[in-house]
């Protein structure tokens, strides 16, 4: 791992746990074992280091989520249940900044792309099933799966979530 990395995996790590604005450049600096001055010469700023994180966490996260056995609702949940357990920390960043009031616009842009494009991708999935409602079902069920999430980062239980997901998929399919 390269140090512009390990800057990026330390930034990960203490926006999650600490929050944005509550972790300077300096302590992401001295987590990853680098100099303040070499996580400059990587990221403009704090705000640049955040959309870094953002831009490549969830990008692979969404990558990982979207490997379909087949295309199915089925696969979809079962990848999204995977990507809880395995990108807490990730998943954790994005709620705390979905709801902090500082959290920059361009950050705000990213998480409503990906948002929009998990709608859309449901949608194509429960079309079948419900015509022209579909969309409306889409965004139900990323209310629910939002909810699902929310629980499992406050309360990590692997079996609730697993409860969790079949009963949406048993609804959904």
């Amino acid at each position: 791992m390269n140090k512009k990395e390990k800057i990026i995996l330390s930034a990960l790590h203490l926006f999650a746990k600490n929050g944005f604005t509550e972790t300077s450049v300096d302590t992401i600096a001295k987590h990853a074992k680098v100099s303040k001055g070499l996580t400059y010469s990587h990221f403009k700023n704090k705000e640049d280091l955040l959309r870094v994180v953002i831009e490549s966490t969830i990008t692979k996260m969404t990558d990982e989520m979207m490997r379909f056995e087949n295309f199915s609702i089925t696969s979809l949940l079962q990848n999204l249940k995977m990507s809880l357990i395995k990108n807490k920390d990730i998943i954790r960043l994005s709620i705390l900044l979905l709801i902090h009031p500082q959290t920059p616009a361009s950050v705000i842009k990213l998480l409503d792309s990906q948002k929009l494009e998990l709608i859309e991708l449901f949608s194509s999935l429960l079309e079948a099933k419900y015509n022209d409602k579909a969309k409306i079902e889409a965004e139900l069920l990323l209310a629910i799966m939002d909810g699902i999430t929310m629980d499992y980062v406050l309360n990590p239980d692997a079996d609730i979530l697993e409860n969790r997901i079949n009963y949406t998929i048993i609804k959904y399919v």
